[in-house]
């Protein structure tokens, strides 16, 4: 798990890349196991508790939309057990209704140090750019 805040946010960049092929595993694993875990991400709606997070995350991989996320403008804020970080998600060659798409979205991520390292307690996108 990670040691730092920063490498938490990229672990949680990296695997979100790879859920875009279709495998929900490697992002699941950056969550806490804790069930106050929430999301709220840019379909809509908003998961609360580990399974409904599992499943929502599920369902995206199951999309397959391909493509990579890159991320720019993030700024970091530390404290001893807690951690968020904002930034700029640009989704990069998705294939949504079989055209290629690219999205921007806001995002924010809360980690809370847990024994094992930094974990994923909430993450939110939202489609505005600015």
């Amino acid at each position: 798990m990670s040691q730092s805040l920063s490498s938490a946010h990229d672990d949680l960049y990296s695997s979100l890349n790879v859920m875009l092929t279709g495998d929900a595993d490697p992002v699941l694993a950056v969550w806490s196991l804790e069930d106050d875990v929430t999301y709220a991400g840019p379909f809509g709606g908003f998961a609360v508790g580990r399974q409904s997070v599992a499943d929502t995350f599920r369902q995206s991989a199951a999309m397959q939309l391909g493509g990579r996320i890159e991320v720019t403008d993030v700024h970091l804020v530390e404290t001893s057990d807690m951690g968020y970080t904002v930034c700029t998600e640009h989704g990069i060659d998705h294939v949504i209704d079989g055209a290629s798409a690219n999205l921007t979205h806001r995002a924010t991520n809360v980690f809370r140090r847990e024994s094992d390292g930094w974990r994923l307690v909430h993450h939110h996108t939202d489609a505005s750019s600015t």
